[in-house]
């Protein structure tokens, strides 16, 4: 539904394009302004997000302040910035703040503001079991890794430094290069099962994160992010964002931008547009996921059962639409030598996956080519076609290599059913299916060259 406001936007529009040519400007102008506006997209979702996770925007449900205040008594409200919170449990489909999430690890996240000074994280070693923490800056890139991988499970101290800051690391304390002042911090510890999870999260308690200089309390933003953002609002969320640090690397490609209002720290840049670039950034607003979406739609409907993941994931160069389209369906998805996801939209046959349907799923005595874990998880989508956990009567949201529950068949294999109700057959794992459209997503960690190669995939989900 128009507002007045747009009304009166779209009038000053058609005056201007009631002279000769008009037209032609109007369309130019939607064609030129899906650069800019698939830049700035990841930008505006990434600080969307963050002020979610750190409690800077109430939306409830979303943050949880009584966990906040008990993990840190000092904690006197407002965004919870350059600090740890602990996620207790593991995610279910309560839980909104990130997209597609998974149901097989514990989360520890920071929202980081760089800006004033370093902020020192410390990490556990750990060695039997997998852990990652990752660090996103605003361009949804993940810049730099501490866990199983990336330094073999051994942790330490380590000094977070914004761009640009001369900063003397003191001995025994590594230093991670941010390229923003904004950074995500997200842990993930794997839980073996509900009789580990007291241990896991004995692990998570030892990861801190604090800023060097203990009055670094962080800066929140200026804009107050939506999930359903006016132009005004998106404009002046990206150029704030940013604003916020030093305009290097792809903040440099702004500047490509700028007659479209993309303008570092220019938080008005939307008022001084003319009024028919006002009403493009309108209706491309109004339409960019959808037609990020439809990109996506398209390319999932060239393969049967299961998609790859994208070989840029997590590291997108200046690839804006596959930034974009994460953002929307995967905030914070890990690079592929960290884990490789595969999505199911299909069955084996090339159909959508229907709840009210029965299908079989077999895991080989074989197993999954991977050095940590795998797991397969089901979501339904919401009105944005974002992925979400489901509420079911098992309280199963995922099963992966190490589940409890697991039964195994004479050979060695293990058989899936996904369907509505319980199997006829006890051997068989059940994962309830929503009673509608559903995906799977398979997840592989740290995953063995055979898939990283491109020449296996996931057992064929085959219906019945």
């Amino acid at each position: 539904m128009l507002s007045r406001r747009n009304l009166l936007i779209g009038a000053g529009a058609v005056t201007l394009l009631a002279g000769g040519g008009g037209v032609l400007y109007l369309s130019r102008l939607r064609r030129d302004i899906r650069a800019p506006l698939l830049y700035a997209y990841g930008i505006y979702e990434y600080a969307n997000r963050l002020q979610v996770i750190s409690g800077q925007v109430d939306r409830p449900g979303l943050f949880n302040a009584e966990e906040a205040r008990k993990q840190h008594p000092d904690w006197t409200g407002g965004p919870l910035l350059n600090r740890e919170l602990h996620n207790r449990y593991l995610n279910d489909h309560t839980r909104r703040e990130i997209t597609t999430p998974n149901n097989d690890t514990l989360y520890t996240s920071a929202v980081l503001d760089l800006s004033k000074g370093p902020v020192e994280v410390t990490v556990p070693d750990v060695v039997d079991r997998y852990l990652s923490i990752a660090f996103m800056d605003p361009f949804n890139d993940q810049i730099a890794y501490i866990g199983t991988r990336a330094t073999n499970g051994q942790g330490g101290r380590f000094w977070v430094i914004g761009p640009g800051q001369d900063v003397s690391v003191p001995a025994g304390v590594t230093a991670i290069q941010a390229t923003a002042n904004d950074l995500w911090m997200l842990g993930r510890i794997f839980v073996f099962g509900a009789s580990d999870l007291e241990a896991a999260r004995s692990v998570q308690s030892q990861i801190k994160a604090r800023p060097v200089d203990p009055s670094n309390l962080g800066s929140s933003f200026i804009t107050e992010s939506s999930d359903t953002p006016d132009p005004a609002t998106f404009l002046a969320l990206t150029n704030e964002v940013l604003g916020r640090s030093p305009i290097t690397g792809h903040a440099e490609r702004a500047a490509q931008f700028s007659d479209f209002g993309i303008q570092p720290g220019e938080l008005d840049a939307f008022a001084a547009l003319s009024p028919i670039k006002k009403l493009v950034w309108e209706r491309g607003i109004a339409q960019v996921e959808n037609e990020v979406l439809e990109l996506t739609r398209a390319e999932r409907a060239k393969t049967i059962g299961w998609t790859k993941p994208p070989e840029i994931l997590g590291n997108y160069g200046t690839n804006d639409a596959v930034r974009a389209g994460v953002a929307i369906v995967g905030f914070g998805a890990l690079t592929r030598e960290e884990a490789m996801y595969f999505g199911g939209v299909t069955d084996s046959n090339g159909d959508p996956l229907d709840g009210t349907k029965s299908y079989r799923m077999v895991i080989p005595a074989s197993g999954i080519p991977v050095r940590a874990f795998w797991s397969l998880s089901m979501y339904e989508e919401d009105e944005l076609q974002r992925l979400y956990f489901y509420d079911n009567e098992l309280n199963r949201y995922s099963i992966n290599s190490s589940s409890e529950d697991l039964t195994y068949q004479p050979d060695g294999s293990i058989v899936l059913a996904l369907q509505p109700t319980p199997p006829d057959d006890p051997s068989l794992v059940w994962m309830p299916t929503p009673n509608g459209p559903f995906q799977c997503v398979f997840r592989t960690y740290l995953p063995e060259p055979a898939i990283m190669s491109g020449n296996w995939q996931p057992p064929q989900i085959v219906p019945i």
